[in-house]
């Protein structure tokens, strides 16, 4: 599946960072070496199962804030955020998971 991401910053609908959270948070408990994880998407209030990465492209341009204790732990694993923004983190981790290919 093909997953698009907004061509417009700003802010992006709750089950949409609500997704991106679970993949951050997955991302955390990844070890590098196993498949790349995978976490659950609503399209059209039908749940689907799509990667970290699609997941990563969800949020590529979101421009809200991460919750706080998901930031500290994202800095504390060494992910080199430029900002606290969805889209911070998402690029960070996509590096990070192309990388590891």
């Amino acid at each position: 599946m093909h997953m698009k991401h907004h061509r417009r910053g700003g802010h992006y609908p709750g089950h949409i960072r609500n997704t991106a959270v679970a993949a951050f948070e997955a991302w955390l408990d990844w070890r590098r070496g196993d498949p790349e994880p995978t976490v659950e998407h609503e399209v059209h209030y039908e749940p689907q199962t799509i990667s970290l990465s699609d997941a990563c492209r969800l949020v590529w341009n979101c421009t809200d804030i991460l919750p706080g204790r998901l930031a500290g732990e994202l800095r504390e694993a060494d992910l080199p955020l430029r900002s606290h923004t969805y889209a911070a983190a998402a690029r960070a981790v996509l590096a990070d998971i192309k990388s590891a290919a």
